[in-house]
């Protein structure tokens, strides 16, 4: 009898009885006649197995944990139960390559008693991990390289070291430890050690360097985070072209914040069209500026949708939305529209452009390049005598290529949404590849709310006003890292300054749902 964990949970006679009747036995059926009979587990035997023949790790402690409840059933019905329960938990502990449980009719002379045997086969106490990527904004191409050390003193604890490197000069590099179920609690601690410097040169004329600590709690089974986070931010701008609004942000932070991470969903995959339907939502809420830097008082809500309805046996609809808002903790209180501005540096009451919120590319609103949606403002003219010298040349590059873009400086509200519908190919050979197609509709917006000496609700109105719009087709594929797409994309509405990406455009998106739908039609 399957579980949802992919364990193995079924029932049998003693070693030799009747085995040359064993095939004809529907056990599914005897399962239903006896699963309200009186029954009991006498004992459990464990059967183990590491890489190497070497002794197990775990702890046995670990493993009897999970399964005191199984001898506080009565039934066969809740015998079954309860080590379904145990199954998952000790899968989730991600300790155990393999992971299989059978019940005995044993011994033979007490009919209400049974035995059980546990399977566990031991994953290897390392990991490493090495991948290249490119990141959202198309420009970058990245390298990350890792280890993981997992379940050393038995205890399944984890141990990851890992670090990145971009081809922009961005690097990210980390230590953490994750530990599962300290004290028999069901929650997980985790502690992270990180440094990570991000170029935004290309999009928004600053570099972000982060240096700090992050201590976190979670449910077991991974729906429920809190995490606090305490680092030191240095913006600084290394062109000299950085634009005002840009330039009045420059300056070291200390960021002292709370995260509340809330997740929720369901999923099923139809055995026969291998049609997936399900739902997810995610909710992450952080309140920072806690006892540290007034400027980065703040309290930041984003939520992510997304459902999945099966159409027909080969085609599905799609509907993704997310919304996010981030405000000081005092709002500004102007009685009239003045003349438009950045607040004055160091304030309270704007957002900080590391913390904004960013729209556009494939993997939130096509047809739009990345960071190419919202408020923009213009950049500064280089002061670098080489940059300067080039510009009088009369075959300067900047002179044939006119004014350089804008700097993108994100806002305090956005929303996106896109409705697709997905359908496989005709042609086997694509969808033996994997390859499916979708005709969407997608659109969002991004405002600033803050930092301008006009009413919030001003803000508002001109979110409402100015939303953007776009429509297309394309192909997509799974992969390891999220979907690939690759669309046609028609833009049906946008602003002055927006950056626009229209005709093909090429990407990922990261998305579970999406890529359990795809690899399940594939499967099938």
């Amino acid at each position: 009898m399957s579980t949802l964990d992919g364990t193995q949970t079924s029932t049998s006679g003693s070693a030799d009885h009747e085995s040359s009747k064993a095939h004809s036995v529907d056990y599914e059926q005897l399962f239903e006649q006896l699963k309200h009979k009186p029954c009991r587990v006498d004992r459990i035997d464990k059967k183990y197995e590491s890489p190497g023949r070497k002794p197990i790790r775990t702890k046995a402690s670990i493993i009897d944990r999970e399964l005191e409840r199984v001898y506080d059933a009565t039934t066969l019905e809740e015998i079954h139960m309860a080590l379904e329960e145990a199954g998952r938990n000790l899968q989730q502990l991600q300790v155990f390559r393999r992971l299989h449980m059978l019940v005995h009719e044993e011994p033979l002379d007490e009919p209400s008693l049974v035995s059980v045997l546990i399977d566990l086969e031991e994953r290897n106490w390392y990991k490493l991990h090495a991948a290249t990527f490119v990141q959202g904004n198309g420009n970058e191409t990245s390298c990350e390289l890792g280890l993981g050390i997992h379940n050393l003193t038995g205890n399944a604890e984890r141990f990851d070291v890992a670090g990145e490197i971009g081809s922009e000069r961005s690097n990210q590099f980390s230590v953490s430890h994750e530990h599962p179920k300290p004290y028999g609690l069901p929650i997980t601690v985790n502690v992270r050690i990180s440094q990570a410097i991000l170029n935004h040169q290309k999009t928004s004329s600053y570099t972000e360097m982060f240096r700090g600590v992050l201590l976190g709690v979670k449910s077991f089974d991974g729906k429920k985070g809190l995490e606090y986070e305490l680092g030191w931010r240095r913006l600084t701008d290394t062109s000299g072209v950085a634009s005002q609004a840009v330039l009045s942000q420059l300056d070291d932070y200390v960021k002292s914040a709370v995260k509340y991470v809330w997740n929720a969903g369901q999923k099923e995959v139809d055995e026969e069209t291998g049609q997936l339907a399900g739902w997810s939502v995610r909710s992450t809420s952080e309140v920072s500026g806690l006892g540290f830097d007034r400027r980065l008082q703040f309290c930041k809500q984003v939520v992510e949708w997304q459902a999945l309805l099966p159409v027909s046996s080969a085609v599905s609809l799609s509907l993704s939305a997310s919304a996010g808002l981030i405000l000081p903790w005092v709002l500004p209180t102007f009685s009239g529209a003045s003349a438009a501005g950045p607040a004055p540096s160091g304030t309270t009451l704007s957002s900080c452009i590391a913390d904004r919120f960013f729209l556009g590319g494939p993997s939130s609103l096509r047809g739009f390049k990345f960071k190419g949606v919202g408020p923009m403002a213009a950049r500064r003219p280089s002061q670098t005598p080489q940059v300067a010298a080039a510009a009088t040349a009369p075959s300067s590059t900047q002179s044939q290529a006119g004014p350089s873009k804008p700097d993108s400086l994100g806002g305090d509200l956005q929303a996106s949404f896109m409705a697709a519908l997905l359908f496989q190919l005709p042609q086997q050979a694509l969808r033996a590849l994997r390859l499916q197609g979708q005709l969407f509709v997608n659109g969002g917006n991004c405002v600033q709310l803050t930092g301008r000496r006009v009413p919030v609700m001003e803000g508002v109105q001109e979110f409402s006003r100015t939303f953007r719009w776009s429509a297309g087709a394309g192909l997509v594929m799974p992969t390891l890292f999220g979907r690939f797409e690759a669309n046609y994309v028609v833009v049906l509405s946008n602003q002055e300054n927006d950056r626009l990406r229209r005709g093909i455009q090429l990407g990922f998106t990261a998305s579970p749902l999406m890529n359990l739908y795809h690899f399940s039609l594939a499967l099938h």
